[in-house]
Formats: C-alpha cells, sequence, structure tokens
C-alpha cells in the first residue's frame, strides 16, 4: 500500500482546453463512459461488442475475433450469477473475454484522456476489477449453456503519459478476490517538477493479461467497472521516489541501479528517470545518490 504525503496549495490544470484550479482538494479528471453504461445489454446478460463506447481497443497481438476472443458489455443486476452482490457501479460492466488463445498475450481497452502530465501533482486511478465466476445466463442468454469461467487471468490498470507507463497496478489483486467478486484496485503516482513526460496526453489502459493457469484451469475472463481518475496538489514530493508511486522502498533503490553512472558521468541510457536519481544535481548518478537515497528510505509503506 502505498502513502501520499505533503499534499496541498494550489495548482492548475489543463483540462480539455481550459484550466481548473485545484484549491487544496482533489479533482477528478473526465473520463468517457467511465462505468460502461453507454453499451446497453439485457439483464443479466453478457454480450460481445465491435466497439465499446469512448474506448479503444489494445489488441497488439490480434487477438480479438468477434466471437470465442472479444472485448463487450455485462448486465449485472443484485443476485446474478455471475457477481452475486451485483455491478459496483450501475449496472453494467466491460468484459474482455479470451477463451481459446490463453498466453498468447493481453488484450485490453485505452482510452486518451486529453488531459496532459502536470509537475508537482498526483495522480490516483481507480478501478473495480471482476473475477467472474461460472454459470448460467437468464432467458434470452441461457442459450448458450453454461459458461466455465473458473480461474483468473490477471490484469494491469496502466496510467501513461505519452505511451509511457508511469504507474501501474500489476496483478495485485488475483488471489485476493474471488470468482463472482470484484475489488478494488489503486495507482497512486506522484510527479515532481522535472518528470520527462511532462506535458505528454495522459491514457488509462485496462489489461486482461491472458495467462493461462492451467490447461483444465485456463481463466478466461476480466471486468472492470467504475473507472474514476482524481488529481490534486502536490507541491512537496517525496526525495528518492525515483519510481513516482508516493513512497521510497527497495524498488528505488532497483531504479537508482539502472541510473548508475558513477561520478562524472551522465545517467545510463537505461534510466527510466534519469534526473530524478540525482538528488544532488551533479549531472551523475552515484554513491552520493546512493546515500541520500537510503536518507530517504521508508519502507514498502
Amino acid at each position: 500500500m502505498h502513502r501520499v504525503t505533503r499534499c496541498g496549495r494550489s495548482i492548475f490544470l489543463s483540462l480539455i482546453g481550459s484550466s481548473v484550479a485545484i484549491a487544496g482538494g482533489p479533482v477528478s479528471i473526465p473520463i468517457a463512459n467511465p462505468g460502461f453504461e453507454e453499451d446497453v445489454v439485457s439483464p443479466g446478460c453478457f454480450q460481445a461488442l465491435p466497439s465499446i463506447s469512448g474506448w479503444i481497443t489494445y489488441d497488439p497481438e490480434l487477438l480479438l475475433d468477434g466471437g470465442s476472443n472479444a472485448i463487450g458489455g455485462i448486465n449485472i443486476p443484485p443476485g446474478s450469477v455471475f457477481f452475486p452482490a451485483g455491478a459496483p457501479e450501475g449496472e453494467h460492466a466491460a468484459l474482455i473475454f479470451l477463451e481459446t488463445v490463453a498466453g498468447l498475450g493481453p488484450v485490453g481497452l485505452r482510452q486518451e484522456l486529453g488531459v496532459t502530465l502536470e509537475p508537482n501533482t498526483t495522480y490516483t486511478l481507480t478501478v473495480q476489477v471482476g473475477d467472474i465466476a461460472s454459470g448460467t445466463g437468464p432467458p434470452p442468454c441461457d442459450v448458450f449453456g453454461e459458461f466455465d469461467l473458473d480461474g483468473f487471468p490477471g490484469y494491469q490498470v496502466q496510467l501513461l503519459a505519452g505511451d509511457l507507463v508511469i504507474g501501474q497496478d500489476d496483478n495485485t489483486l488475483a488471489g485476493v478476490i474471488d470468482d463472482g467478486e470484484f475489488g478494488l484496485s489503486t495507482t497512486r503516482v506522484c510527479i515532481g517538477a522535472n518528470h520527462p513526460q511532462l506535458g505528454t496526453t495522459l491514457e488509462i489502459r485496462l489489461i486482461n493479461l491472458n495467462l493461462a493457469e492451467t490447461p483444465e484451469d485456463p481463466g478466461i475472463e476480466v471486468d472492470f467497472d467504475d473507472v474514476q481518475l482524481v488529481v490534486e496538489p502536490n507541491l512537496d514530493p517525496l526525495l528518492g521516489d525515483i519510481d513516482v508511486d508516493c513512497d521510497v522502498d527497495f524498488a528505488d533503490f532497483g531504479q537508482l541501479t539502472l541510473c548508475w553512472s558513477g561520478p562524472a558521468q551522465p545517467p545510463l541510457a537505461g534510466c527510466p528517470l534519469g534526473a530524478d536519481a540525482d538528488f544532488d544535481n551533479d549531472n551523475d548518478v552515484d554513491l552520493l545518490d546512493f546515500a541520500e537515497l537510503s536518507r530517504q528510505f521508508t519502507g514498502d509503506l
């Protein structure tokens, strides 16, 4: 669990061509069709769709065929055999269903937000992630018989800036949510004054990792609902938070090794956030920066 610290005061965020002042509190960034209510599906049923309103298909391996491997929508009333508690928000959720291509690559949905990455800002992305249960839908969906949806193929929820992933939840709910349950995915990103992607467009991706648990229990579907992105000021970011996940922990030491150059040499080309690892601003990453990171170390909070 990550800690967000020392957020306050006013900054300005450019939202779709206009400026919105953030005065000491969070502001939601507009997301098109965040609860997937615009594509109506019969009650209790799920349906493959050629596209989902407001979202673009992410299919780098070209696995979708509109049938056995498809994106779509699901209507989830309370008492549903697939999700007994109902949908987390509204009546619908998005689904990514991959039945015959297990292990061949990820598939997902993505949306560019029309806003850019701002300095001295904390972003909090939350998404409800569902592990659907097996069962037979009500009429007219019962014509398909029972769907064997046991297992879970894994997921990622990503926040990108200019096509670079700046923060993600990499399948942390796997083994936490059971069949027929949704769980809340939370990704926090604390952006300082010198992030290399400042000014680039933000994007959200919701991904079915398509991992095969076993041949008999492959996992097939991941469902997503209630996508929200909140921004708030962070004018005093943590020194040492190289991976911008709002704490200083062992992962930041790993990032620093990618930036290591020794004295009087520029950071290595593999450094993901090179300037942010040069804590003493002497244009290299060396033992002095390691010592500063050690002083800032807080553990995985």
